[in-house]
């Protein structure tokens, strides 16, 4: 295992060759890259927090989290979207446990203090007998995130005062790839958010959204179930495998399969419409750990049949009992284990897939960049790897503006 001094002299470009097509098998296992993670990305990037339509009341919140930080979303008295970290200012302990729900305010169980849906603090037992009236309640308020925005009702956030605003962080590929699911009607959040863990690093769950060279090998057993033969298989996705595709800035990816479209806003979330209309986060819980959550969307106005098949579609397809995620759930964590070895550490991982297949260029149609070559592709991995390791070695917001790759340039 490197040590903390290898981190912090080694460039992360470095370990992700994107040129020959290799990563270094640490980044996905070794704790000096997850702290550094949660201090350059998690602390910095513009995170999907939830949907508006789970808060159409004052007094909702809903509870999420910023990296390993618990956050709590709420819909304030004036009708503003807060983010308020999960951490009494006195000890530090949990002001709020229940996942979503209603309240006028929060109220640490250990010494009572409490808090307003803006995070103020407005009640302290022993204000007068104990702190004699000195403490200063504004001071002490609940810490909140540097910024909060939403597009299309999807509610993101930041820690980072520094970060651009979520517009430029999005770009015109990001926004497009979130009105794809906006697109689909009067969207909103079906009530239960599926989530569950798997001892696996959050970087690789998230690469397997856009890797089609698994589908008929993991999945056979689905496929065949749906009648779908081997040769079919191969037809759709490495033989009829050319087609437009989006590297966007900051290491947002999509595919544009009709029928499969996956989407990745960086760093962990992702869409999948189409065939099933849901977001799923990847939230990180160590270096070898992550939680998975995924939000159903259905049209506010669909009938009761329509919804039901939305639910049932997502329950027989993801999650723990999901017939696609049990495949994918062991892959990861057996990637992962792999990525961990000690005898294989110095024996990268291989990106070479598709390797100069592709070329990127403008597209006057639809206001950004299109990368056009083969679908099934590790084009995806590569550029989020790349992206991801700018923002690693970034000293700072406006450090990673002014040095970060843009898709097609040489």
């Amino acid at each position: 295992m490197a040590s903390v001094a290898k981190c912090a002299a080694t460039s992360f470009r470095d370990r992700v060759n994107t040129q020959e097509g290799l990563v270094d098998r640490a980044i996905f296992s070794e704790d000096e890259v997850y702290r550094v993670e949660l201090d350059k990305i998690f602390a910095r990037a513009w995170l999907f927090m939830c949907h508006a339509s789970q808060l159409p009341e004052k007094g909702d919140f809903f509870q999420s989290f910023m990296g390993e930080e618990r956050v709590i979303v709420t819909r304030s008295r004036s009708g503003e979207f807060e983010v308020l970290l999960n951490a009494c200012r006195h000890r530090g302990a949990l002001v709020c446990r229940a996942n979503a729900g209603n309240a006028p305010s929060f109220t640490c169980a250990y010494h009572g203090w409490t808090y307003d849906l803006s995070g103020n603090l407005i009640g302290v037992p022993g204000l007068t007998d104990l702190y004699e009236k000195s403490l200063d309640r504004d001071a002490w308020g609940l810490r909140k995130a540097a910024q909060v925005s939403s597009y299309r009702g999807f509610i993101f956030a930041t820690l980072d005062p520094e970060a651009p605003p979520l517009d430029e962080f999005l770009g015109e590929a990001g926004k497009a790839m979130i009105d794809k699911l906006a697109d689909y009607g009067d969207v909103e959040v079906v009530p239960g958010i599926i989530r569950h863990r798997l001892k696996a690093n959050w970087k690789i769950g998230v690469e397997n959204d856009q890797d089609y060279y698994h589908v008929g090998i993991s999945h056979a057993s689905l496929l065949d179930a749906y009648g779908m033969s081997r040769s079919e298989v191969h037809t759709r996705y490495w033989q009829n495998n050319e087609g437009p595709s989006v590297m966007g800035e900051y290491g947002h990816t999509t595919d544009l399969m009709t029928g499969h479209y996956h989407a990745t806003i960086f760093p962990h979330m992702s869409m999948l419409t189409d065939l099933l209309q849901v977001v799923i986060v990847r939230h990180p819980k160590g270096p070898r750990e992550m939680e998975m959550w995924y939000f159903t969307f259905v049209d506010k106005n669909a009938s009761a049949e329509d919804r039901k098949m939305a639910i049932d579609r997502n329950n027989s397809r993801l999650g723990p009992t999901g017939m696609v995620e049990q495949d994918d759930g062991e892959n990861w964590e057996f990637c992962t284990i792999g990525a961990n070895s000690h005898a294989m550490r110095d024996v990268p991982f291989n990106y070479q897939m598709g390797l100069g297949a592709g070329t990127t260029g403008d597209s006057g149609e639809v206001g950004y960049p299109l990368y056009t070559g083969p679908r099934t592709t590790e084009e995806y991995a590569r550029w989020r790897l790349k992206c991801w390791a700018e923002w690693m070695d970034a000293d700072s917001w406006p450090d990673l503006q002014a040095h970060h790759s843009k898709p097609g340039a040489k």
